[in-house]
């Protein structure tokens, strides 16, 4: 071996020695660097015609575990959604709150019904009935205040997602763009270590968005795909597009996060995600506050519900000239066919004396006349007219746009009028139309107004006219995941029967039905179940429709496309009441008084405590969120709803609790491995200034054989 050999291995080493120093180096200033990885300095033996010609410095590399790194990932992408949930949950779980304050919802409905029966314990004190509508109309805003800020945490929800959505396209631009200095330096043999430890942070901030899977490409840069195997960037990116929307209610539709891939394909996100911070805000948005929201206006719209049926059983002291129903947006004609039972209306002088007794038979079609024998008839589609002729000038019965009014004449003594069902007992039952009774059916007396319709049992058959000829319902279905389906827009047509309508929206072509089915019942209510366990899910985008031209929409109408989680921001105590709280109806028409004298007294409360009876008793509610419905009471259905709702909370913490632990032992055995452990980094270290000072001694050595030589000439 010659002198230059030997010189020029020591030179190979002593500069193989400076390189690796230089990446310990480096490795030491960034022990606590955030997101640093530790750098690996390699050597290659050079042997040239089977003889070592010294060594070389190979390319650095980040000292990275693709198996940790996916671990460590996926856990970033799960605690993300569970934390941003529980962080939400626990927000509308808060608008509820606690179960100890006063304020509560619950606690305010049981403060309402009870001042409700101190008031029917002193129904002459106006200060008692004006304390109960201020303690009920309190119960009515905070139903609605929750609602409202459980929207107001959906838009919230909305927001973050655009937010997030601009975040990853940052990150995947710049991941593809660092893909390209990567490579470039790979080829050339230069040091990429810097590049991808930055790429590889930008990866990690992606886990937290979306769920991301990495792989490696042999030029030195990576592929990241979704785990449903959707492309987002590499040499090229996709960009993520979405429109927020302004506006929410319980009958928003969100629209899709669009993917556009490298050639230009549009994709949905939602069904290609699986975790992360985005699909934690789109189930929450979604789902959840979907599910408690809609039990929420459940409780409240039944709770609206028995607090008429109690009021429209009573009467106020005097009794009222005039009873104005609610707009049920049906005719005449439907809306009394299908009656059966007994009811009697009744007009009284200022004194509280029945000074006229209407009778009627709604199974017979009959009525009589002051306790006389029947002695006329009436059909569904005059009930009205035959009534106010019946009447003889002593009141009169109007049905107009749905609504209908019975009016008291004020003359002869006819100053008020009421509406009294006979008690069951042998052939004698009380007026009856899927459950309601008259007077409640048409709200003539009602406590508790809203504009929307709060049962949908609208008592069509499948041969009755649908009542909808303009206008345009715009569907929107969506996959279990969120996905959007399809936009479908539906425009009824004049004279259909309802038979005839389903038959239209259930077109596989033109209407819905290769996502799902609308099927009408025995009650007239109409309902959608899309096709897939877990369902698809039929929202309304838009309604221009009106049900017999100043009616209800068709997805107020029937309920349908979350329409029927909006009661509850419209429920309020009826003017004519809460102006005048002697119209409180706390008292009730005693039928069997002789003559018809002292029928109705000063001192009654006896519906008060009717009334304030309410949460104890049974009734059905829909099936709703988490609830599946069934016979509940008021009391009952409201423990679970609180403890459904402190559940959601306390399970997403659990699991928020949970993947952070997962996260931490994840991160933890990542940084383990590429961490910067300054032990290992010192016997590094001195390992290679021992092979540096190795390699100047060989030098130095080939120097002084270079110096013997020529002084030997």
């Amino acid at each position: 071996m010659s002198l230059t050999s030997i010189m020029n291995i020591g030179v190979s080493g002593l500069m193989t020695a400076q390189d690796q120093l230089r990446v310990t180096s480096d490795n030491i200033s960034n022990v606590n660097t955030p997101g640093y990885i530790r750098k690996v300095a390699h050597q290659t033996a050079v042997n040239i015609g089977g003889k070592g010609m010294g060594v070389t410095s190979g390319q650095v590399t980040l000292a990275a575990d693709r198996y940790l790194q996916a671990a460590a990932m996926k856990a970033s992408s799960t605690a993300a959604a569970a934390d941003v949930t529980y962080e939400l949950l626990d927000q509308i779980q808060a608008q509820f709150g606690d179960i100890t304050d006063s304020s509560n919802l619950f606690n305010q409905a049981a403060t309402a019904l009870s001042s409700m029966a101190e008031a029917a314990e002193d129904p002459t004190s106006n200060a008692s009935r004006q304390q109960t509508l201020s303690n009920l109309s309190s119960f009515l805003a905070e139903g609605g205040r929750i609602s409202a800020r459980i929207q107001t945490i959906r838009s919230d929800a909305d927001a973050r997602i655009s937010s997030s959505v601009k975040s990853v396209n940052d990150l995947l631009k710049n991941i593809s763009d660092l893909n390209a200095t990567i490579s470039a330096a790979t080829v050339a043999g230069d040091d990429a270590t810097g590049a991808q430890t930055t790429q590889t942070r930008y990866i990690n901030e992606l886990s937290k968005l979306v769920d991301v899977n990495v792989s490696q490409n042999e030029n030195g840069g990576v592929t990241v795909r979704t785990n449903s195997g959707m492309y987002l960037a590499g040499d090229k990116y996709a960009t993520l597009s979405y429109q927020p929307t302004s506006g929410v209610d319980a009958t928003t539709s969100f629209g899709a996060i669009v993917v556009t891939g490298i050639n230009g394909e549009k994709r949905d996100l939602a069904d290609n995600l699986q975790s992360g911070e985005i699909k934690g805000l789109m189930d929450l948005r979604d789902k959840s506050s979907v599910a408690v929201n809609g039990q929420l206006n459940e409780y409240m719209t039944q709770f609206a519900e028995q607090l008429n049926a109690a009021h429209n059983q009573g009467t106020s002291v005097p009794a009222s000239a005039v009873l104005t129903g609610k707009k049920l947006s049906l005719t005449q004609e439907e809306a009394m066919s299908g009656f059966a039972g007994q009811t009697n209306l009744v007009t009284l002088d200022a004194s509280g004396n029945i000074t006229h007794r209407m009778a009627i038979d709604f199974t017979a079609g009959t009525w009589s006349m002051d306790n006389g024998a029947t002695t006329g008839s009436f059909t569904p589609g005059s009930f009205a007219s035959d009534m106010t002729s019946a009447f003889g000038g002593h009141a009169t019965i109007g049905f107009a746009n749905g609504r209908m009014t019975l009016n008291a004449s004020g003359l002869n003594g006819n100053a008020g009028i009421a509406i009294v069902d006979p008690a069951a007992a042998g052939t004698t039952s009380p007026s009856n139309k899927q459950g309601q009774g008259f007077s409640h059916y048409f709200g003539l007396n009602d406590l508790v107004t809203t504009q929307v319709p709060t049962t949908y049992r609208t008592g069509l058959a499948a041969t009755s006219d649908s009542g909808f000829s303009t206008g345009t319902v715009s569907f929107q279905l969506k996959s279990p995941k969120g996905a959007s389906l399809a936009s479908i827009d539906f425009s009824p047509a004049a004279g259909q029967t309802m038979a005839d309508m389903v038959n239209a929206l259930n077109n596989s072509t033109t209407g819905v039905g290769r996502y799902g089915t609308f099927s009408l019942d025995t009650n007239g209510q109409l309902s959608f179940q899309g096709f897939g366990t877990p369902a698809n899910t039929l929202a309304i985008k838009s309604d221009s429709t009106s049900r017999l031209g100043t009616g209800a929409t068709f997805g107020q109408f029937f309920g349908v496309g979350g329409t029927s989680a909006t009661v509850a921001s419209g429920l309020e105590i009826r003017a004519a009441v809460y102006n005048e709280p002697r119209n409180l109806a706390l008292a009730q028409v005693n039928l069997n008084t002789t003559g018809g004298l002292g029928a109705l007294v000063t001192g009654d409360g006896s519906n008060g405590l009717n009334i304030s009876d309410i949460a104890s008793k049974s009734t059905l509610f829909a099936r709703n969120g988490l609830n599946s419905g069934g016979a509940s009471t008021l009391e009952r259905y409201g423990s679970d709803l609180a403890g459904q709702v402190g559940n959601l909370a306390a399970n997403a913490k659990s699991q928020k609790e949970s993947n952070e632990s997962l996260l931490a032992e994840a991160q933890s055995r990542r940084d383990a491995y590429e961490g910067v452990n300054l032990d290992e980094e010192l016997v590094n270290l001195t390992i290679y200034q021992q092979g540096y000072s190795a390699a100047g001694r060989l030098i130095q050595t080939a120097k002084d054989l270079y110096d013997v030589l020529l002084n030997m000439i």
